[in-house]
């Protein structure tokens, strides 16, 4: 081997020696340019939008309709607690009855569990796009109104399936 070739190989051999830790391998230790901060955070000043009345007409047109579908849950919901007393055993006429009453129960939900699905779609395509923050902030409150409707009503749901039984 010549002196070149040897003077080489010792070359990369110390320079590979360099690179590797002490227990064989890289340190994953923070160097000290990484530990320095060289600038702030960028500080980016609100936008000012302005109120939208179109989306403000939309939640309050979507709250109306979340109140109507309660309303006439709400004036469903004797008959339907009436037929779940009155039933009999599961799969007799009287049962059969009051499964059928909790179906039309089931239905007036429909404009209420809408409006809110269409709530929470305005607020999806909302914050993708500049919106006042007190229009936003109705927006929420709307949702969460109409939110605790739904719920109370799922509520009122189960407990007559519940007394009601079967399958």
């Amino acid at each position: 081997m010549s002196l070149r070739t040897s003077f080489t190989l010792a070359f990369f051999a110390a320079a590979l020696a360099g690179c590797v830790a002490q227990d064989g391998f890289p340190s994953l230790a923070l160097r000290p340019a990484e530990n320095e901060v060289l600038a702030e955070d960028p500080v980016h000043p609100a936008v000012e939008v302005a109120s939208d009345a179109a989306l403000r007409g939309r939640i309050s047109e979507l709250q109306r309709q979340a109140a109507e579908g309660n309303r006439a849950f709400d004036a469903t919901l004797g008959a339907a607690e009436a037929a779940v007393s009155a039933a009999g055993p599961a799969q007799s006429d009287s049962w059969i009855e009051a499964q059928q009453m909790l179906s039309r129960l089931e239905n007036t939900r429909a404009p209420t569990t809408r409006a809110l699905s269409d709530l929470d779609q305005l607020a999806i395509q909302r914050a993708a796009e500049p919106t006042n923050s007190e229009d936003f902030a109705t927006l929420d409150a709307a949702i969460n109104s109409v939110e605790q409707i739904t719920a109370g009503q799922q509520q009122r749901m189960d407990r007559l399936r519940a007394r009601l039984g079967g399958p």
